[in-house]
């Protein structure tokens, strides 16, 4: 090694000792001997050194001149000692060249050119030139060490020629001055020791290192220019010419031109300096065949690791990597794939190779994710940087399937990657620097940008991703944001995407929004930073940004209890009110993008009734801002109509606010005469002359027309006469308008409703823009709403006569027809199909067909039951925040409905529907600590709003919003849920103190209403609103188990007797079934050859499971609530017939729908093969040997009784246009303890089933016994034709086909039913059986044409034919006689 790297110690070696113990060590009391001196520290140290010299050494001074040594000492003599150590090392070398010189001599040239090969395979090509080298390096050696040496290394021949070695002088070794060697500290007292010391014993045998590690040096290839290559993409150095290109390639190419050979010279290596000439000798090691290429790693382990293991782990550093799989997806450092063919060709000079798997360019995710945690902040933040891009990608990805630049490999992985990326920047978002700002990117791009469709939407709780966000962790995210944005530690464009973090959090859900509000200084920090800067600006100040003015109103539109929390810094905000746009000190775009914001938080804040009197104390800026808007400003159109809609809006709040002072937080904030006086109405009415029918200004068009309606709606309780001056004034100005055929307004409505139409009808459910068509429907429809609000707005009061002409002409025909189809469009399921924050584009909707229905009833022509159905079918449409207009709803339109209505005055006793009021409202609004504020605010809506916001999310989470609309379907039956649960129901805790009634008229004014609203809804073609045969039945079975009545109430009826028995409530349930039970018709069509309907393919197809047709469905609305399966209902109800029914008709056929066969076979089990307390089915009384039930034996109706719920009801849209009780009867029954009940029960005698029961019991005896029924059957059974629904609430999992009875584990088979039938059945029955027939497809035969009807001759053959091979030829001539006897 070089001089000066050499170590002070060298080896050390242990000493022999002597055979005289050495005398113990005495303590001295000189200093500096045993125990230190005491040193005081009055003296320096100085003091103290010059003191220890005098002491030490009194007489003597050292009074010589330093001596100056250089860095390249001058080489001293050598000594004896080392002259005779490089005697020793030549005289061998001597010997050694004389030995191979006298063994070349006696080869023959055959062996001396076998040898040669053998050392050129061994060194390589290039023997001879190493051995030159080696010459070369050992004279130079020699004459840099002595240069006397020189001339003895030039007569090296000579001297051994005459045996002589040479002389050469080996310097001793010289150390630096410590204090020159880096890493080690000057110190003084070792400096001062004299480097041309005598060697001592240890230094004299540092030399004396291991033979293994003697000799051993690494040789490495001479670089020629064929081994320079560079590449074109990227020069070696950029401030450096090109001085070598690529090599050529290996076929002839015309087009590569010679630029000429490289002429300059090539620095050779380095040669490696040799402690001692016993290390140029290499050991002797043995090269195998396999390990023949120098430079591999078999070949570096066998010649400088002879003795490690082929297997050695501490040799892995030399092994090639195993390379990766080349198909996985890589990125560069854009965030771009690479493809793996280029992966494996780039080079390395592009940062792409920095990586476990340096054979391929570019990073995979795992190696992004690693990197990310890097400790090296410049490699983290660019892998933070890295992931950004690909999380853009891949939020693009997932909201286009179309993406151009789609990564087909992680398809599907987009949600999982997205958390992984996220959570990858969280951990650094703390972080400054780069680092930071990298991991805030990351944050965003995951939270903002992957969700950026939805940054305008400011309505409703998104709930887009609340898992995603709850991985954020916002209670510890958002104080780091408060500390960032508190500091400014990051550039301005970090600090925008936290701002716009916050705002993704704020439209998450009225929760998160409330942490935001909860965390300390972050809501003072984002004003500070962002809103209040310099005025006017400095060079190096930011601007203010229109997002935090965005972030306030959405906070504050979350609650009102927010809202006030932002009260207090809202004057330093209306800086941007009164600095108007032409005269801002901002540019012009902002200074005009800040007063919209802040117009519109301001709206915000009047729709609770807050901060209203800054209207009074900013007067005189917003008359200045009246006069701006009028003048009118040069802006963009656009611009223009938001700052129009944005003012207006504000105009119509305060509006609102002084229409009732009361209302107002606090009160009289703002009072009516003040709104009279600024007359901002007549300052509307006047820029609204500069708007065109264009639809750009549709949006300021609804914005003045809702002013105008605030100012009528005020002015009816504020004005004089109910406002009829101010009615006058303003149908003077919007009357010609509307009725003149050129009239603005007129066209402005018809284009509204015309392009209502139109993008409606291009509306699809599950189109690639079916949200940006939605969102086109929002102005149009605003246009509609503000318009009839208008003309409603422009009525009379209510206590004046009888409207005699409409205050201006409308398009009422073509409106009334829109809202026909609206009603009826499928736009309504797009929240639960598609997004629920879609609904709060449904808004628009909802209030135009609020509007249209009070416009209705003034409509020529409409009656009393019209105006019904269409309340009946828009209260289902109204969503939450319209429950203000459902509540007006239910008590001017369906709360006055009485019998005359459905013609039933005649039959039925006085009923007063209007006790049904505490029901209705708390069905609509259960959570009274919950006021959703409407579209158009009122003065009620102002005082108890407690949100502006819809409640979103999945069904779940709307739930636990407890908010009442929309209305389920059957709203209309609440009353009896609240009855049944009178203990615990809420309502009837706070019921009015005049409200008095008993559980009879409770029930009778709800199975009237029902009745009437089933009758006017089919009358009028919406009986998709109307309640079905599932839900009627429901509706009933509750009735019934209502066990005693709790008052007397008006109806004076008995409190013991059952609330089903009484008069009424049994005309009303028997009124709303007889729709769903089979009618026998006149003249029954002829049925079909048999021949024919064995060769049928048509089947009874059932229709989808819905609550209008399934039970299980239906009864959810209800026993969700207790989370009871509808079987265990059903079980009690069985029970509670056989206990206090009597064989009640009604209650009877109230049992019969779960029996059909769409039912799991528990329904079936339940009735016919246990009692109604669980025990098993009795033995008959009679003379029969079967066994029934009581329920079986005491349910005894006619076809004509039974409620038939899947088939062919009115509305089912199924081919027949009658019930079929069909459903009971098809697949054929598969449970073999069923059809042993069925056989029990037909051999019971005088206590066999009479009626329906028995119709089925036949059937499917029948149908398992002869082959020609169950093929016929087979047609049905190909069909959806049973469910596995399970007894477990009605969770409908699909349609399985039903298995082979014969095939059924423990069933009875078709021989074995036979043979039972045969041998113990009575006549009737056996007679019955034999005789039945039955078809699945066309006309059904009733009874007892199916019994008596004669069989095809085939049939019957068969039928006989299958009895002898069954049971015996003796009872196939029984059956016979049977047959013949009917013939005859």
């Amino acid at each position: 090694m070089p001089r000066h790297e050499r170590t002070v110690i060298g080896s050390v070696v242990e000493r022999k000792t002597t055979g005289q113990p050495s005398a113990a060590p005495r303590f001295t009391a000189k200093p500096g001997v045993g125990f230190p001196a005491v040193q005081h520290r009055s003296k320096s140290a100085f003091t103290r050194a010059r003191e220890e010299a005098t002491a030490n050494n009194a007489a003597t001074r050292w009074n010589k001149v330093p001596l100056v040594v250089p860095t390249e000492e001058l080489q001293p003599p050598p000594t004896t000692e080392t002259k005779s150590a490089l005697m020793d090392a030549e005289d061998l070398r001597h010997h050694i060249s004389q030995a191979n010189e006298q063994r070349l001599a006696s080869m023959t040239p055959e062996e001396i050119e076998k040898e040669r090969k053998a050392i050129l395979e061994q060194l390589g090509s290039d023997a001879p030139d190493l051995m030159r080298r080696v010459r070369e390096a050992r004279e130079r050696k020699l004459a840099r060490e002595d240069p006397q040496a020189t001339e003895a290394a030039g007569k090296v021949t000579s001297s051994e020629q005459m045996g002589r070695p040479p002389i050469i002088y080996q310097p001793k070794p010289v150390l630096p001055p410590l204090g020159a060697r880096p890493g080690i500290l000057r110190v003084r007292s070792l400096e001062s020791v004299p480097q041309n010391a005598p060697p001592t014993v240890s230094s004299q045998r540092s030399c004396t290192r291991p033979s293994s590690r003697t000799g051993k040096k690494i040789r490495f290839a001479e670089v020629t220019p064929k081994d320079i290559h560079i590449y074109e993409s990227a020069p070696v150095s950029p401030k450096r010419p090109v001085l070598a290109l690529l090599p050529p390639p290996e076929t002839p190419d015309n087009s590569v031109v010679s630029l000429g050979t490289f002429k300059g010279s090539i620095p050779s290596k380095r040669p490696h300096p040799s402690d001692s000439p016993s290390e140029d000798k290499e050991s002797p090691v043995t090269i195998t065949d396999d390990s023949k290429l120098e430079g591999t790693p078999e070949y570096i382990r066998q010649r400088y690791f002879p003795d490690a293991s082929e297997n050695d782990p501490n040799l892995e550093w030399m092994r090639a990597a195993t390379s990766s799989d080349s198909s996985e997806l890589r990125f560069d450092l854009n965030g771009a794939p690479i493809s793996p063919s280029l992966s494996e060709t780039l080079p390395s000079h592009l940062g792409l190779h920095h990586h476990a798997e340096g054979n391929h360019a570019g990073y995979t995710l795992e190696d992004l994710f690693l990197l990310s945690r890097s400790t090296v902040p410049a490699q983290r933040a660019l892998m933070l940087g890295v992931l950004a891009k690909v999380a853009h990608r891949l939020g693009a990805q997932a909201k286009d399937e179309n993406f151009p630049d789609r990564l087909a490999e992680l398809a599907g992985k987009e949600g999982e990657l997205r958390k992984r990326i996220l959570a990858a920047g969280l951990s650094a978002i703390s972080e400054r620097g780069g680092v930071g700002a990298m991991a805030v990117e990351v944050v965003w791009e995951c939270l903002v940008a992957w969700d950026s469709g939805t940054s305008d939407i400011d309505g409703i709780e998104l709930h887009l991703a609340p898992d995603v966000i709850s991985s954020t962790q916002p209670e510890q995210l958002l104080p780091i944001i408060a500390g960032v944005l508190a500091q400014a530690s990051l550039p301005r464009q970090s600090l925008d995407q936290l701002l716009a973090i916050v705002y993704r959090f704020a439209q998450e859900s009225n929760e998160l929004a409330g942490s935001i509000m909860a965390t300390p200084h972050l809501v003072p920090a984002i004003i500070q930073t962002f809103l209040l800067t310099p005025i006017p600006p400095k060079d190096d100040s930011v601007l203010p940004d229109p997002m935090a003015l965005r972030l306030l109103t959405i906070l504050a539109s979350a609650s009102r209890s927010y809202a006030l929390s932002l009260l207090d810094p809202m004057d330093a905000i209306l800086r941007f009110a009164t600095l108007l746009p032409d005269s801002s000190p901002f540019p012009v775009p902002l200074a005009t993008s800040l007063l919209i914001q802040t117009l519109r938080f301001y709206r915000v804040l009047a729709c609770y009734g807050l901060y209203s009197h800054i209207a009074t104390s900013a007067s005189l800026y917003f008359s200045a801002l009246g006069s701006y808007i009028l003048s009118p400003p040069s802006l963009p159109q656009k611009t223009l109509s938001q700052l129009r809609t944005a003012w207006s809006s504000l105009l119509e709040a305060w509006t609102v606010c002084a229409t009732d002072p009361h209302a107002t937080t606090p009160p009289h904030e703002i009072l009516w005469s003040q709104v009279t006086a600024w007359s901002w109405e007549s300052e509307v009415r006047l820029f609204r002359k500069d708007l065109t029918d264009a639809d750009q200004d549709w949006e300021a068009w609804s914005a003045a027309w809702n002013v105008e309606a605030a100012w009528l709606e005020g002015a009816r309780i504020n004005g004089v006469k109910g406002g009829e001056r101010e009615r006058e004034e303003v149908l003077e100005f919007v009357k010609p308008e509307f009725e003149a055929q050129e009239g603005l307004h007129r066209k402005v409505v018809r284009a509204a409703l015309q392009a209502m139409k139109q993008r409606l009808d291009i509306l699809t459910i599950s189109g690639p823009g079916m949200e940006k068509v939605l969102k086109s429907i929002i102005e149009p429809t605003l246009v509609l709403c503000s318009a009839v609000r208008l003309w409603l707005a422009c009525l009379p009061p209510l206590k004046d006569v009888p409207l005699g002409s409409p205050p201006f002409t409308l398009p009422f025909g073509e409106l009334s027809k829109f809202c026909a189809e609206l009603v009826m469009h499928p736009v309504w399921s797009l929240p639960e199909k598609c997004a629920m924050y879609l609904r709060v584009h449904l808004r628009p909707l909802s209030s135009l067909l609020a509007y249209f229905h009070r416009l209705s009833c003034h409509i020529p022509g409409t009656g009393s039951d019209l105006w019904l159905a269409q309340g009946l079918s828009i209260v289902t449409r109204f969503i939450p925040g319209d429950e203000g207009a459902a509540i007006a709803l239910e008590e001017n339109c369906i709360l006055p409905v009485t019998s005359r209505i459905a013609g039933l005055q005649v039959q039925l006793p006085s009923i007063a529907t209007d006790i049904l009021k505490p029901f209705f409202e708390y069905t609509m609004r259960p959570n009274p600590d919950v006021y959703v504020s409407p579209l158009h605010i009122t003065a009620e809506s102002i005082c108890r709003s407690t949100t502006l916001r819809l409640p979103g999310g999945t069904p779940d989470v709307l739930e636990e919003a407890n908010t009442g609309l929309p209305l389920s379907r059957d709203w209309l039956t609440a009353p009896l849920t609240h009855i049944l649960r009178s203990g615990t129901s809420p309502v009837f805790r706070g019921l009015p103190s005049g409200w008095d009634a008993s559980e009879v008229d409770v029930v009778r004014s709800t199975l009237l209403l029902l009745q009437v609203s089933c009758g006017v809804l089919q009358r009028w073609g919406l009986s998709v609103y109307a309640l079905g045969p599932a839900e009627i039945v429901f509706a009933c079975m509750r009735v019934s188990m209502l066990e005693h009545d709790v008052g007397g109430g008006a109806s004076g009826t008995d409190s013991s007797a059952e609330v089903f028995r009484d008069d009424a409530v049994e005309k009303l349930m028997r009124w709303l079934l007889n729709p769903f039970t089979p009618k026998r018709l006149p003249t029954p069509p002829p049925s079909p050859p048999p021949t024919v309907a064995r060769t049928e393919t048509t089947s009874c197809l059932l229709p989808i499971p819905t609550p209008q047709n399934y039970l299980e469905l239906a009864s959810q609305t209800y026993l969700r609530q207790t989370h009871t399966p509808f079987y265990q209902f059903y079980t009690d109800l069985v029970a509670l017939y056989s206990a206090v029914s009597f064989a009640h008709p009604i209650f009877g056929a109230l049992l019969l729908p779960p029996l059909a066969m769409r039912y799991p076979s528990d329904y079936r089990r339940l009735v016919w093969c246990e009692a109604g307390d669980g025990s098993s089915a009795t033995a008959g009384m009679g003379d029969g040997v079967g066994a029934v039930t009581e329920v079986v034996r005491t349910v005894r109706l006619d076809l004509e009784q039974v409620v038939c719920c899947g088939l062919g009801w009115p509305g089912s849209h199924c081919a027949p246009t009658f019930p079929d009780v069909r459903e009971y009867l098809y697949p054929i029954e598969s449970d073999g303890r069923i059809l042993g009940a069925y056989l029990q029960a037909l051999l019971a005698g005088r206590n066999a089933p009479q009626g329906f029961l028995r119709l089925v019991a036949i059937h499917h005896i029948a149908c398992t016994v002869w082959p020609d029924l169950r093929r016929l059957s087979q047609t049905a059974e190909d069909g959806p034709s049973s469910m596995e629904a399970g007894a477990d609430g009605g969770r409908v999992t699909g349609f399985i086909p039903p298995s082979d009875p014969s095939q059924s584990s423990g069933s009875l088979g078709g021989p074995k039913l036979l043979r039972l039938l045969l041998n113990r059945g009575d006549a009737p029955a056996v007679r019955e059986v034999l005789l039945y027939r039955q078809s699945p497809t066309g006309a059904f035969l009733w009874p007892p044409s199916c019994f008596e009807g004669s069989l095809g001759d085939a049939d019957r053959a068969e039928r006989i034919e299958h009895v002898r091979n069954i049971i015996s030829g003796d009872m196939a001539e029984r059956v016979r006689t049977i047959f013949e006897l009917k013939e005859d």
